[in-house]
């Protein structure tokens, strides 16, 4: 486990194999079956080959993990067509991440959690590209990307549903 930082009432920083439990825990339950807004589900096996590679931003307060964000290479993801879409829609830097998912649990929305974890993961991979997709109707998610200066950069269609694709380099 890398070194987790207390800010206010979160102690923020890299993840472990010992959250994956809490990270599927929290996942499952903002899944768009379950009301969520989350569009793709990972294993635990993905998570942790995930967090070999690259970081994984989690959050806890009293204990409890209550937020994460996701970055993961473009490898590590060419298996789920919605991201390959994502990339069809905008040639990203050589350099270029996923930004995402990012997921804060429902009792933590509101307290300023999603900048905290995404500059959390800014200061661990800075001067890099951070590509996302947003699902179009996703009106709040597109307003916190814009306040984290994403810039909306393309669009793109997957099933029924359509997306933006937002990426942000300092």
């Amino acid at each position: 486990m890398g070194s987790r930082l207390k800010q206010d009432d979160y102690v923020i920083g890299p993840a472990s194999r010992n959250d994956i439990p809490a990270l599927l825990e929290l996942q499952n339950a903002n899944q768009v079956g379950t009301g969520g807004a989350l569009s793709v589900q990972f294993s635990s096996e993905w998570f942790e080959r995930s967090m070999d590679e690259m970081p994984i931003m989690v959050a806890e307060r009293d204990g409890m993990l209550v937020g994460y964000l996701v970055s993961s290479s473009r490898t590590a993801t060419r298996h789920l067509a919605l991201t390959e879409a994502k990339y069809r829609a905008y040639s990203a830097s050589p350099d270029a991440y996923n930004s995402g998912p990012l997921c804060v649990a429902a009792s933590e929305r509101g307290r300023g959690l999603a900048p905290r974890l995404f500059h959390a993961m800014r200061a661990h991979l800075p001067g890099r590209e951070a590509v996302t997709f947003i699902r179009r109707d996703n009106l709040s998610s597109r307003a916190l990307h814009r306040k984290l200066a994403f810039r909306e950069v393309a669009a793109f269609a997957y099933g029924s549903v359509d997306y933006l694709v937002a990426v942000h380099r300092e």
